[in-house]
């Protein structure tokens, strides 16, 4: 179940990135795949022969990886299935850029072939068409930081998780207000042109991070009540998170359909072309600009200029982490399978998994219970749930709060109530278990 899960949270992932790339293939601000055209060019034939290879060629990658995620299902790779994941990931958010990268420096090619390559490389700014921006008041973000912290009154033992759920929206506020690019989105000559884009991208820049912030507060409560009744936790947790998908991309799709519609007549004259500033027409590199945050070339998103001192710790940061996911997964298929050892000498008692240890004294334990089946409805606050391993703070109806490490998959368990917490044990061999139980209840 827990590897449905898993997969069901990232297989999506595969078709809607491809969907947004090949959506790059429609003109916006004169530009196609990464590339600045003319409007003679969006309709030669070798531009256009160029983009429905594109198309091909990605979708071709996107039914590669569901083949491979679903491959990464079958039974046959239980034991290395978090590898497997990882390793998904990272292919997910590499290889749609393969044919994007092949096909952009293909269009670069016939663009200079054709003599479409503007001479004048220089980061050009309308200045005719500056607006003081109106920022969205910081008071409208107080209500959803608010209702984050709700739960918190009635579930003080996540108070972490809240906390810091509700802290995000206090973020939301700064890259509302600063992760965004004050530059005007200058297309070509047209002042009004330039305005128009400029203003529209504001306001939805500014309703894309409102609308974050309240999608936080809603999940906050989600996760709370999902504390309180499993099924109605994760349904509403579901449909908020599917809501917020929708949302999200409907609103980047609008403001490309927009960036579009409004730049159709554009590129028959004068146009602004900084594709040299575009590495794979994804990564901004320019060190003649100042700016460390800057807008992407169409939608609503913002990057960074690799060519900052903030730009190259973020490049760094993600080259970690996209080799760093495989190690991870191995390290927790490892976990899943790791010894779970038990020790009552001494008078003391503990439980050990990894860097998980459990200890405490057996003149400390009120009761002993032999448990042939786990609750049904245990369900897990703070810690890990794997198919063959649960650590951690969880919580059921018929027990409570209870601290867990066991193998959810050989029984029997042990329920331990001490003078302060509730345990609930297991290790890896039943009859151990049992002789454990045999030991504690003399």
């Amino acid at each position: 179940m827990t590897k449905l899960i898993l997969w069901g949270s990232v297989i999506w992932l595969a078709p809607l990135l491809c969907y947004m790339l090949v959506n790059e293939t429609k003109s916006k601000k004169n530009i196609i795949l990464g590339v600045t055209l003319p409007a003679e060019g969006r309709s030669d034939p070798a531009v256009e022969e160029e983009t429905k290879r594109f198309r091909r060629n990605e979708w071709t990658v996107c039914a590669l990886l569901i083949l491979l995620g679903v491959l990464a299902m079958l039974p046959v790779f239980h034991d290395v299935s978090m590898t497997l994941w990882m390793i998904w990931i990272d292919l997910c958010i590499v290889l749609p850029y393969i044919p994007y990268v092949l096909s952009r420096n293909k269009l670069l090619k016939i663009k200079e072939e054709r003599g479409w390559k503007r001479q004048d490389q220089t980061v050009k700014v309308d200045t005719a068409a500056w607006q003081e921006p109106k920022w969205l008041s910081p008071w409208l973000f107080v209500p959803p930081f608010l209702l984050a912290l709700l739960p918190v009154f009635f579930d003080r033992g996540m108070w972490p998780v809240y906390l810091i759920d509700a802290l995000c929206i206090i973020f939301f506020w700064f890259g509302y207000r600063y992760l965004y690019s004050t530059r005007s989105e200058m297309v070509d000559g047209d002042t009004g042109l330039t305005q128009v884009l400029t203003r529209i991208r504001r306001v939805r820049w500014g309703r894309v991070w409102l609308f974050t912030a309240y999608s936080m507060a809603a999940l906050n409560i989600a996760f709370y009540l999902f504390s309180l009744n499993k099924g109605l936790g994760v349904a509403l947790f579901v449909t908020i998170t599917v809501f917020i998908c929708v949302i999200a991309l409907q609103m980047e799709m609008k403001m490309r359909q927009l960036q579009e519609k409004l730049t159709a007549s554009s590129g028959k004259e004068d146009y602004v072309d900084d594709d040299e500033h575009w590495i794979g027409g994804i990564f901004y590199y320019n060190p003649n600009d100042r700016r460390s945050i800057v807008n992407h070339r169409i939608g609503l998103n913002t990057t960074v200029n690799l060519a900052s001192g903030l730009g190259k710790v973020m490049i760094v940061m993600s080259i970690v982490l996209l080799l760093g996911l495989p190690f991870f997964g191995v390290w927790m298929d490892h976990m899943g399978s790791s010894e779970i050892t038990v020790s009552a000498e001494e008078g003391e008692v503990s439980f050990r998994s990894g860097m998980t240890h459990y200890e405490f004294s057996k003149e400390s334990i009120q009761e002993v219970t032999l448990l042939e089946e786990l609750p049904q409805d245990l369900r897990r606050r703070f810690g890990t749930a794997m198919d063959t391993y649960l650590e951690g703070d969880f919580v059921s109806d018929e027990y409570g709060r209870m601290k867990l490490l066991l193998d959810p998959t050989v029984s029997p368990w042990l329920l331990i109530r001490t003078d302060e917490k509730l345990y609930l044990f297991g290790t890896r061999e039943g009859q151990l278990t049992r002789d454990l139980y045999v030991t504690l209840s003399e």
